[in-house]
């Protein structure tokens, strides 16, 4: 009996959620071990998880750390590794394969930046704590940083990019310089994020 609560003991929070669903507008879908079903809201977040929205749909994620992501039309996101155990070994990888997201990061950005990531097909996307949203298209991607600093490294070459700055890349090129944006090169963004506040997060 003693072993068995031992057994308990250590596999329990190794099934424990990362996270959870906060939002979802329109048609969700969640693949989870290679199985796939209807995303709900306060369903709990695991490793492995994919996202994917259709047209016109979005959906929010809150994670332990209390990093948040709006996931916004025709978009597919992953969550690639996650950790969160208030000390250097925690980490959070996630990927967007397409669509559009803002995102804004919560204590492991700030504890270990380094090891916050996000990954596309063509970029990768690391944080010094902020507030950062982008698309990602067949033929384009563009990322936006609004607060903190981002960087952005495809093809060797690494762009720091801070508070009101943007950059765009071209699969297979280097991201073009920092380049300041205007609030109306975001309205897409923020239309897709559906009126984006920190406490629809909670």
């Amino acid at each position: 009996m003693k072993f068995l609560v031992i057994i308990l003991i250590f596999f329990i929070p190794l099934l424990a959620g990362v996270g959870k669903v906060t939002y979802i507008k329109g048609d969700v879908s969640l693949s989870r071990n290679h199985k796939d079903k209807k995303a709900t809201v306060g369903m709990q977040l695991e490793e492995k998880d994919v996202f994917v929205t259709k047209k016109d749909s979005l959906v929010k994620l809150l994670f332990e750390d209390k990093s948040a992501v709006s996931i916004g039309s025709k978009s597919e996101f992953s969550i690639e590794n996650y950790l969160y155990d208030e000390k250097k070994n925690s980490v959070a990888k996630f990927k967007l394969s397409k669509g559009v997201f803002r995102m804004i990061t919560g204590k492991i950005a700030k504890a270990s930046p380094d090891k916050f990531k996000l990954k596309t097909k063509t970029v990768t996307i690391g944080i010094r704590g902020t507030i950062f949203s982008g698309t990602v298209k067949q033929d384009q991607e563009e990322f936006f940083c609004e607060k903190g600093t981002i960087y952005v490294r495809s093809k060797g070459v690494s762009f720091d990019i801070a508070k009101g700055y943007k950059t765009l890349v071209i699969p297979g090129e280097k991201p073009s310089p920092p380049k300041r944006y205007k609030a109306s090169d975001l309205q897409k963004i923020r239309t897709e994020t559906s009126g984006w506040k920190n406490k629809d997060c909670k």
